[in-house]
């Protein structure tokens, strides 16, 4: 955990110290598009593979493991590439169904990003595999400073929001020719074991990721980005480009160390689970214990202090997205804490509690974002709500997994 925490902190260290750069830049309104361009990436890029991807680092065997890495590339290839071709013949119409079609010139764009993300999530997933964590820290490094120096560069020549999309597409891809570099032998040494075969048997076995992950991982990513979708549909261009800085510099704690400790979690407990379910309740405790401990501070300074934080570090034009952080300070903390244990759900083998989770949670915010907009609310109110349900939330589904791990760890007890 130190080990991707120290990789993924640099990465997000570079970020942070751009940022106030990017905002003397970049307007209110490119960070607007940004906002939106990156929700939906998210949204697609995991869905390609069918999370298949997730299985990874389970089987016992590199042959079963490697089928099932075929397998993901080949979903992966098939499905950008037809995302690729509906955004290029219907871009415009595809993308006004959901109020982005601010994002119609930059549909190449959005297909590549999906394409490389997901790429660089099943790479890492495999690094994970074989614990090579230092490996992944330093392409969280490279990928920040790629990303960083392509959107400092374009928006000096005046390339916007060009260059913040580009830059995003960098940051989130990059690393990928480091983690193939690495594991290249691995593969080429493991390539006999695919076959049609095998493909069948690894898609059948572990289908409940197709199943239930792919509509579970939907939800779960529109719920994340939802947020951002209401900001867009409800409000201006302006308030939308304060919120989704508001959610970057909040998502920072979140992928520095709550990201990290769920891959380094979930690559520990999967190697002892089965054996030492008991070890793995005690781990998952103590992380979240120390993620909470970790959060509080910063999050109490953002609450009290983050308008006059962000007028400072990027300008007067931003302090609406300091009042929005402080409004959000919190419901971050929870979201932190519960990231690994989210992760570890995976080895219960009970995907429908995936989509479950998911539904709740994505009704809940439809819920918030509609009756904001019925009574006409206002942009701080709405978030303000908006906070109030991921606390509870991510505090509901905290409390609701390490039940679930307590139970099964009685059951072995009693066996």
């Amino acid at each position: 955990m130190a080990t991707l925490a120290l990789g993924s902190g640099i990465g997000r260290v570079i970020g942070i110290v751009a940022i106030p750069v990017l905002t003397r830049i970049y307007t209110p309104e490119d960070f607007g598009v940004l906002a939106v361009f990156t929700a939906l990436v998210a949204i697609l890029a995991p869905l390609v593979t069918l999370r298949y991807v997730l299985a990874l680092p389970l089987p016992r065997q590199d042959g079963v493991a490697m089928n099932l890495l075929a397998l993901s590339t080949g979903l992966m290839l098939g499905l950008s590439a037809l995302i690729a071709l509906s955004l290029w013949m219907g871009g415009e119409t595809l993308l006004g169904l959901v109020s982005m079609q601010v994002l119609a010139p930059w549909w190449w764009l959005i297909a590549l990003g999906v394409l490389g993300t997901a790429t660089y999530e099943m790479l890492t997933l495999w690094a994970t595999r074989r614990r090579a964590y230092k490996v992944i820290a330093q392409t969280n490094v490279t990928q920040s400073l790629a990303g960083t120096v392509v959107k400092i560069g374009l928006g000096v020549l005046s390339v916007q929001p060009l260059g913040l999309l580009l830059g995003q597409v960098v940051a989130q891809a990059g690393g990928v020719g480091r983690l193939l570099r690495g594991f290249l032998g691995e593969f080429r040494a493991n390539w006999h074991h695919i076959s049609p075969a095998r493909l069948r048997k690894v898609a059948w076995k572990h289908r409940g990721f197709a199943i239930w992950r792919v509509p579970s991982q939907f939800l779960m990513v529109f719920s994340m980005q939802a947020p951002m979708f209401f900001m867009a549909a409800l409000y201006d261009a302006q308030t939308t480009g304060q919120f989704g800085l508001a959610m970057m510099a909040l998502s920072m704690p979140v992928a520095i160390l709550g990201q990290s400790a769920g891959k380094a979690l979930y690559g520990e407990a999967s190697q002892i689970f089965k054996e030492e379910p008991a070890r793995v309740v005690k781990m998952a405790g103590e992380v979240q214990v120390r993620l909470l401990a970790v959060a509080l501070v910063p999050a109490a300074l953002l609450f009290f202090f983050g308008s006059d934080l962000f007028y400072f570090a990027f300008g007067p034009e931003w302090r609406l997205a300091g009042q929005f952080t402080s409004l959000i300070s919190f419901a971050i903390v929870f979201q932190f804490s519960s990231a690994p244990l989210i992760q570890l759900m995976n080895l219960l083998k009970n995907q429908s509690v995936f989509l479950l989770i998911n539904i709740l949670r994505s009704a809940g915010l439809a819920i918030v974002f509609m009756a904001g907009a019925w009574l006409e609310l206002d942009a701080m109110t709405v978030v303000a709500w908006y906070s109030a349900f991921t606390t509870i939330f991510y505090l509901g589904i905290s409390a609701f997994i390490m039940y679930e791990f307590y139970r099964l760890k009685a059951r072995r007890m009693a066996i």
